[in-house]
């Protein structure tokens, strides 16, 4: 049903485990191909969709913002109930709004928040088994926080970046980093910055942890920013316990 130039603003919520991330890929299944498939089915039309992040394989969304233009009358609604009808249980649309043709969902957010789950103790709940990455024993939340702090602010992060990051810049502005026990055996790390690098989040989950676990000190942080060397940093936390929690426009 054909109509005036819309630009649509979707919220869509998704478990990444069997998706090979955000962007489409030939012979994988992505977020951005089943969601660019069903909105074709629901409209008939051919539509080209923009995320505010490029998700990795395994990484979850709490409330990924996704726009689209498109000429077609349909009301809001069906670009929700109507669209996941056409989805899989693990990927669905949560809101449609509309939005001006200038609108961007990645180039125009202003700030993203990532959270980073950790589940503690001897075993590995099996029903967290996608959602968390599974530690040992306990952590020195204290030390954590002292690290995290040292992050916060202007800073070159090299060393917390993957070595295929295509990002002109290593330079990045961190407005927070929160250390917080969720009950007896979850701590949750919530990032949050105007943009980040490619493995950013899960690579400063990794480098805290390593502190918590007393393995190196809170000051190792100072360290890692001075000398830009990924190679002496911490590793890259697995992706399950990664979530994008929210992203804030103007």
């Amino acid at each position: 049903m054909e109509g005036v130039l819309r630009n649509i603003r979707l919220i869509v919520q998704f478990d990444g485990t069997d998706f090979c991330g955000w962007q489409m890929q030939a012979d994988q299944r992505t977020v951005q191909g089943d969601l660019t498939e069903a909105l074709s089915k629901l409209t008939g039309q051919s539509l080209t969709l923009h995320a505010s992040s490029r998700t990795d394989a395994g990484v979850h969304a709490l409330a990924m913002p996704v726009s689209f233009r498109i000429d077609s009358n349909l009301p809001l609604k069906a670009f929700v109930m109507g669209t996941n009808r056409f989805l899989n249980k693990d990927v669905q649309v949560m809101s449609a709004v509309e939005m001006p043709l200038d609108f961007h969902a990645r180039f125009t957010a202003r700030e993203k928040t990532y959270e980073y789950r950790i589940q503690l103790g001897p075993v590995a709940k099996p029903l967290e088994r996608r959602f968390a990455w599974h530690v040992f024993g306990h952590l020195d939340l204290e030390a954590m926080t002292d690290a995290a702090t040292r992050m916060v602010g202007l800073h070159d992060f090299s060393a917390f970046r993957s070595a295929q990051c295509d990002a002109l810049s290593p330079v990045r502005t961190l407005k927070r980093v929160d250390v917080q026990a969720k009950g007896a055996d979850l701590v949750t790390i919530e990032v949050e910055s105007g943009g980040f690098l490619r493995n950013m989040v899960r690579i400063i989950a990794g480098t805290l942890v390593a502190v918590g676990q007393r393995k190196r000190p809170p000051a190792w942080i100072d360290e890692l920013l001075e000398s830009g060397d990924r190679t002496k940093g911490g590793q890259t936390a697995p992706p399950q316990g990664l979530f994008l929690k929210s992203v804030r426009y103007p």
